[in-house]
């Protein structure tokens, strides 16, 4: 379960090494955020939403390891939008493809 006060910062980076980096640079921060490697490119950090120090310390960490922050929200609201976004482009998929299948008929 979800708690209210769980913030999350996503990273994306053009490799693995520069996304190295930023774990290690995330590892020697007091207390060390709670993280995770989400694929090669990809790094979710999980802080609480008042630690604001700490929020700028990882997205500052992101960004000078060569990365960007793809978001800065609510844990959860990141792969809520994503799924949103995925829905729709499957639904304008399916009225494209109902369009042109009516018009070869």
């Amino acid at each position: 379960m979800l708690m209210s006060g769980d913030w999350e910062v996503r990273g994306l980076f053009g490799n693995e090494y520069a996304m190295e980096n930023a774990v290690d640079e995330l590892k020697k921060l007091d207390p060390v955020p709670e993280f995770k490697v989400l694929d090669r490119r990809n790094l979710s950090v999980v802080m609480s939403k008042r630690d604001t120090k700490t929020k700028q310390l990882v997205k500052n960490i992101i960004t000078i390891a060569h990365g960007f922050v793809e978001s800065d929200a609510p844990l959860g609201r990141y792969d809520t939008e994503k799924a949103e976004i995925k829905r729709k482009k499957l639904k304008e998929y399916e009225v494209k493809r109902k369009k042109a299948s009516q018009a070869a008929n």
